[in-house]
């Protein structure tokens, strides 16, 4: 009966060790494609769309260099700098840049770091973004053309947590999250259970912690939902009740919560991640547009 134990306890432990391997494992690689996104390649450019653009370049503070494109408006009320989401490009913001510019809006669109044309190798969806929106805004002001106190930014998943990242120290007039996150493993855990059906925990918090660890750098701390708090600016929220990424309740509707006075919160009932515009183009461009020209554009 002793040996009887003893070889029961040592298969519970080999069992035990080989499937802590296999979620480490598969934790670990969930990080390395986190980390390092596939790169969208240009697929079009704003002439497709009909509007006139310039290509343009600029560094971000760490020296990576970031590729985008300057939509003017003529007469001009304001600008829209529009932010991609995780695995795009700036060909993403040609679903947004013609109404914008229709109504009246400067439009800036770039590659977030290790997407589409711009440099660096890995990506912490939306902390290091921080400084690529900064390097943007540092952009426009050098123009000298652009009136600064007239800017805000539209972000769309990855893209909605570097504007609220970021926008807690700039003077941004206010901020669009269309489909971002609460936390960075929020959006990690429900991701793994969308693309590969495992189960959110340990996984999620896992991928995280790997992710951290990958570009030295703790990833956890991307919290929109906290740094949402310190803005001045107010915020529409947009979220998809049909998606299962960014989930309605768990991110959505915890950073309108816990947005500044004056934010407002759209919910398109059927749209999935990043689906709200295709959903309802008339709807969500009429909102969009209400809400920037109330507090963007200057009073007439």
């Amino acid at each position: 009966m002793r040996l009887f134990w003893k070889a029961a306890i040592a298969l519970a432990v080999s069992v035990l060790v080989v499937a802590s391997g296999a979620v480490a494992f598969v934790s670990y690689q969930s990080a390395q494609s986190l980390v390092h996104p596939p790169r969208a390649a240009p697929t079009a450019t704003p002439e497709d769309v009909g509007l006139a653009y310039q290509r343009v370049a600029f560094n971000a503070s760490d020296g990576i260099p970031l590729v985008g494109w300057w939509m003017p408006a003529s007469p001009a009320k304001g600008t829209v700098v529009v932010l991609h989401g995780y695995g795009e490009s700036k060909n993403q913001s040609l679903a947004y840049a013609p109404f914008l510019h229709a109504a009246g809006y400067n439009v800036l669109a770039f590659d977030f770091r290790a997407h589409g044309e711009s440099g660096g190798d890995h990506t912490t969806v939306g902390i290091d973004e921080v400084k690529d929106v900064d390097a943007a805004w540092g952009w426009l002001a050098s123009r000298g053309d652009v009136p600064m106190g007239h800017v805000a930014l539209l972000g769309l998943s990855m893209g909605a947590a570097a504007a609220i990242n970021a926008a807690e120290d700039l003077p941004v007039r206010a901020v669009v999250d269309d489909s971002g996150f609460a936390t960075l493993e929020n959006i990690a855990s429900h991701s793994i259970t969308h693309f590969t059906h495992l189960p959110k925990y340990p996984f999620g918090p896992l991928a995280v912690f790997f992710a951290s660890r990958l570009v030295h750098e703790d990833v956890a701390q991307n919290q929109p939902v906290k740094a949402v708090h310190a803005l001045r600016a107010p915020v529409l929220v947009i979220q998809g009740g049909s998606d299962d990424i960014a989930l309605p309740d768990a991110d959505g509707r915890a950073v309108f919560d816990a947005a500044p006075p004056g934010s407002q919160w759209l919910l398109e009932p059927k749209a999935y991640h990043v689906g709200s515009h295709g959903a309802d183009p008339a709807g969500y461009e009429a909102k969009v547009i209400a809400f920037l020209d109330a507090d963007v554009a200057p009073p007439p």
